[in-house]
């Protein structure tokens, strides 16, 4: 539950993509433009964690403004997760 709106447990993004924005404990918002099926990994991830199992953290491969970096991942740790969002939009 998400203040007093009941939220649904397993949602399914329906776009073929999405903006995926997480609010971090801190205050702190981190926004990842992806697929639908990376929303759903990370969805699928963090359903697992909150039910105890899985790892702590998600990876995020930013394949975006890598410069001179062969690769630039993002590690987001569930615990610091205080909510997130799924904005939808196809291409």
């Amino acid at each position: 539950m998400i203040g007093d709106k009941p939220t649904d447990p397993d949602p399914k993004p329906t776009g073929d993509n999405a903006l995926l924005v997480i609010k971090m404990i801190s205050g702190l918002e981190k926004e990842f433009e992806l697929t639908a099926s990376e929303v759903q990994d990370f969805i699928d991830w963090y359903n697992e964690r909150a039910d105890g199992h899985g790892k702590e953290t998600y990876m995020f491969d930013k394949t975006f403004n890598k410069g001179p970096f062969t690769a630039r991942k993002d590690y987001v740790a569930f615990s610091k997760i205080q909510s997130f969002e799924v904005m939808e939009f196809t291409k």
